[in-house]
């Protein structure tokens, strides 16, 4: 972990000291200024070529997805009055025009269970008449995505509503103790290791949370939870270690652990905690389907985390609905045999002379050994599994050569090496390579130095003849042992070579991603006999995941990927651009930089300058200029003052990508545009073998209309209609490359769903 500029860290202990001036605090501060060094390293400007800046924030959504519908993108505008009344936060594809659209007993129905306030009873009513009527609701056509919506939403009510009403409040027998101390200690043993690492053990007051718990332990997780929670004055980079996973993670342990200590002076006060966490998890869950925001799943999150830890009969009821709905893999993929095999298999053909002594004779000749790769997937529940098979034939020619005699032979032997590759979700393990080989030789000739002899001759024909066929097995033996020590290794080191790359890279992508705190928690993997697939949940301690997947009929030929919104948006808080102003012209630079270092690769967003096209003078030379737009002025130097949270969303919905943008702007000799939600849909299709991606108008949350239209107008500029080619190259090594073609997208309730063959 990396700590440097700790200036601003001074001020917080120095606050710290005044709001609890303990002579320990006092000296623990006066340890810490001798700890302090301050002077971080600004890597060198990135060489980029100008490109517009919302093309530059596409392509970092898409570089994500392998390459919704705005009108409900936004929470309802009377959300924060709504919340007061006890009305549940609700997404505008629930709006009565869109429930009327689907049958007039929609709409009065979902107001009453929307509403908190409203009696049990009634509330229970008009659940139970609405999961009657979405059920009905036909699984395709143009009413399918709201039927599996409400479906979704229906069951977190009404696990809920269970939850809230269930006999058994004793609290958890998990020892969450116990996981608090072994993190605590493993990040302050990591720090004391970093320079100037003790300040933050010392501010974040670790060494309290190492020792067993005790009457104190409650005050200690308070304070390291408010500090962690104090993060507007510090640094970007500071900001950035704590939420770091090793920090988030020890914070969920932590909150687990406080919450799980809780104790009520009766069963009403332990019932009315309940009710307000189960609360605070219905509204943080439905909220972020509004407009996905980390307050709103943290808030999810942290709710969880109190239920399970303290209500564990409540969790019980809400855990398959959660895990099912909410915390569920955002990514998969699925390849079939047909192109693993394509991305794999190879064919080759050596020939070359035999010179050598076997079974003491000397042999010399020629052959050909001709091979393929093949591949075959092996059925497994828990793995990815599939057997490399190297099919293959030598032919030779040769002469053997022991006195008295000399042999002609014609070999043809088949041969074939099975290597096993298992992917286990964390790495790839290769199996020993098994040998098999059928040895056809036939001698062709042979002659002895007696066969000029009249006497002798046709004797020793006889002896040699009958010497070759007494050791025709053991020369066959000898020819398998040979081929396998000449066969065996170079395949064994060819392909472990390969995947001994793939793992390295692997680790190396998960190593920084779990150092943004965006890594995969969960990976897993299984194969059938024709498909592999692999899927992976990321949501860190404090995010939410994706729904159960689109259902996808399995690709004969080619492949799939589905990816749910919520990863994406995670990996786009692992940029880090809360609160930076960041020159229109250096966007790309930044998005490369923070993109190649997330992923531990060279990234680039830019096109690389066209060495055919003409230059810029001769261009205007050539085309006369179109006439300027009378209401536009020249264009300002502009920068993007993005917003501290949330400051870039996606959305796939109704067939778009939608850009979520919490920024506002700055342009040379204009006041500021403050920030502002800019809705910046995206429609994705296919057409002529092109993939189109067509601007829809963007919209402005919750603006002055002179502000909207001054941002509408900007952003305006930059945006245009794009289209790429649906044919993509795949390195499958160095040496090769195989075209797939995507032959299918689609963007629906989170889901974007790419098929390629």
């Amino acid at each position: 972990m990396r700590l440097t500029d700790f200036s601003d860290l001074r001020e917080i202990i120095d606050d710290n000291a005044e709001t609890h001036p303990s002579d320990q605090a006092q000296q623990a501060n006066s340890d810490c200024y001798k700890e302090i060094s301050v002077g971080s390293t600004q890597p060198s400007g990135l060489q980029t070529h100008r490109r517009t800046a919302l093309q530059v924030l596409f392509a970092a959504a898409v570089l994500f997805t392998a390459s919704a519908g705005s009108q409900w993108l936004a929470a309802r505008s009377d959300e924060g009055d709504a919340a007061a009344l006890g009305v549940l936060p609700r997404p505008r594809d629930m709006s009565a025009e869109t429930l009327d659209a689907a049958g007039t007993e929609f709409a009065a129905r979902v107001e009453t269970l929307w509403n908190t306030q409203t009696a049990v009873e009634e509330r229970r009513r008009a659940l139970t008449e609405l999961q009657t009527l979405t059920t009905a609701l036909p699984a395709d056509g143009p009413q399918a995505t709201l039927r599996q919506r409400l479906l979704r939403r229906l069951s977190l009510l009404s696990a809920t509503m269970d939850a809230a009403a269930v006999a058994n409040l004793q609290t958890s027998s998990t020892d969450y103790s116990a996981q608090l101390q072994s993190d605590a200690a493993t990040l302050v043993a990591a720090l004391n290791t970093t320079p100037n690492g003790r300040l933050w053990v010392d501010y974040l007051a670790l060494n309290g949370l190492t020792q067993p718990a005790d009457s104190e332990t409650p005050a200690k997780l308070s304070t390291f939870l408010a500090r962690i929670s104090a993060m507007d004055e510090m640094s970007a980079e500071q900001q950035g270690f704590l939420l770091s996973s090793e920090v988030q993670d020890l914070k969920a342990a932590a909150e687990s652990a406080l919450y799980h200590s809780r104790t009520f002076a009766s069963d009403d006060e332990a019932r009315q905690e309940l009710q307000l966490q189960l609360d605070h998890l219905l509204r943080g869950l439905l909220q972020n389907e509004a407009t996905p925001a980390v307050a709103a799943a943290d808030r999810a999150r942290n709710a969880w985390r109190a239920i399970r830890a303290r209500f564990p009969a409540a969790a019980d009821g809400l855990r398959p609905v959660l895990n099912e709905y909410y915390l569920n893999n955002n990514l998969h993929i699925t390849l079939s045999e047909t192109l693993i095999a394509r991305l794999i298999s190879n064919s080759r053909t050596e020939s070359g002379k035999v010179a050598d002594t076997i079974l003491g004779a000397w042999v010399t000749g020629t052959q050909t050994t001709s091979a393929q790769i093949t591949v075959d997937v092996i059925p497994s529940p828990n793995t990815a599994s599939f057997a490399l098979k190297l099919n293959g034939n030598t032919k030779s020619s040769t002469v053997a050569q022991k006195s008295p005699a000399t042999v002609w032979t014609s070999g043809d032997h088949y041969f074939q090496v099975q290597k096993n590759v298992v992917f286990d979700g964390s790495k790839i393990a290769l199996s020993a390579s098994a040998f098999d080989v059928d040895t056809n030789s036939r001698t062709t000739g042979f002659r002895t130095r007696y066969d000029d002899m009249p006497l002798f001759g046709g004797i020793a024909r006889n002896m040699a003849e009958q010497k070759i066929a007494d050791s025709k097995a053991q020369s066959d033996a000898e020819t398998a042992r040979r081929m396998r020590r000449d066969i065996v290794p170079k395949f064994d080191q060819e392909v472990g070579g390969r995947f001994t790359g793939i793992n390295d890279d692997l680790q190396k992508t998960l190593t920084a991603l779990k150092a943004k705190n965006a890594a995969p928690d969960n990976i897993s993997a299984r194969s059938s006999g024709s498909h592999i697939a692999v899927s992976s949940r990321t949501i860190g301690s404090g995010r939410l995941g994706g729904s159960t997947q689109p259902v996808l009929p399995l690709p004969d030929e080619g492949g799939a990927l589905q990816i749910h919104e919520s990863v994406l948006n995670n990996a786009l808080d692992a940029l880090r651009l809360h609160g930076k102003v960041v020159p229109d012209d250096q966007l790309t630079a930044e998005l490369e930089k923070a993109l190649s270092e997330l992923l531990q690769r060279e990234v680039k967003l830019s096109k690389p300058a066209d060495p055919t096209a003409a230059p810029a003078d001769a261009q205007a030379t050539a085309a006369p200029a179109e006439p300027a737009d009378a209401a536009d002025e020249p264009e300002k130097s502009t920068a993007f003052i993005f917003s501290k949270a949330d400051p870039l969303r996606v959305r796939f919905d109704n067939g778009e990508l939608t850009l979520l943008i919490q920024a506002g702007i700055r342009q040379e000799g204009k006041a500021d545009l403050p920030v502002h939600t800019i809705v910046v849909p995206i429609a994705i299709s296919l057409a002529d073998s092109k993939v189109v991606m067509t601007p829809r108008p963007v919209r402005v949350l919750s603006a002055p209309i002179t502000v909207a239209n001054q941002l509408r107008k900007v952003i305006g500029r930059r945006i245009k209609a794009r289209e790429s080619d649906a044919v993509m190259q795949l390195q499958s090594d160095p040496e090769k490359q195989v075209s797939v073609t995507i032959t299918r997208i689609e963007l629906n309730d989170g889901w974007l769903t790419t098929e390629f063959r």
